[in-house]
């Protein structure tokens, strides 16, 4: 059944398109515009190719039939993948199996503030440069706080976690670091120089 079009190779390629999709979307403050960038055009792209495939075995009479058939596999991940996006669960499930790693993690950066933390896997996300969050009216960094910069598939460094016993984040209206409240004392964040 698997060799009938659109065949096994469409569907590991769509299978690692979505895959890909999945692992971007379970990073803090993840870029949604820019993951839907990519996303678009290589979905229309293998969407083209699927309806090629599909029309061409249906003219040589050798199209799957039935609802639940091979050829309508990638339909179910995209539509899967679809509402894993809007409901941000791909973020939430690497978060919920990570967030005793971080705690630990922040707990360490706070008590020891001069250690510089080496990158390592802190739960399920590769962080580097623990350090404490600095208050940005004051300069000075805030006791009880850490900051965790997570690099993503890419190696860039502009997003991560804020653990903030007291106060909340500031933000500076001329660019710099946009917070979002995830639980408690947890945030997340991401660079942005256009703000």
């Amino acid at each position: 059944m698997i060799n009938k079009p659109p065949g096994l190779p469409f569907l590991i390629v769509f299978s690692a398109a979505a895959t890909f999709l999945l692992i971007w979307a379970s990073y803090p403050s993840w870029y949604g515009f820019e993951t839907f960038k990519f996303g678009i055009p290589i979905g229309f792209l293998l969407f083209l190719y699927w309806t090629i495939r599909i029309t061409w075995a249906d003219h040589k009479g050798k199209a799957p039939v039935g609802s639940l058939n091979s050829a309508l596999a990638p339909w179910y991940i995209a539509i899967a993948v679809g509402l894993a996006l809007i409901t941000n669960a791909p973020f939430w499930i690497r978060y919920t199996i990570s967030e005793p790693s971080l705690r630990a993690y922040a707990t360490a950066v706070d008590e020891n503030p001069g250690r510089k933390e080496p990158c390592q896997w802190v739960g399920l996300y590769y962080v580097c440069d623990g350090r404490r969050y600095d208050d940005l009216l004051t300069g000075e960094e805030i006791p009880g706080s850490a900051r965790l910069v997570v690099r993503d598939l890419f190696r860039q460094d502009d997003k991560g976690f804020v653990w903030l016993t007291s106060g909340e984040p500031n933000e500076n209206a001329d660019g710099g670091d946009r917070y979002t409240h995830l639980e408690g004392y947890w945030y997340s964040y991401l660079y942005d120089s256009s703000w």
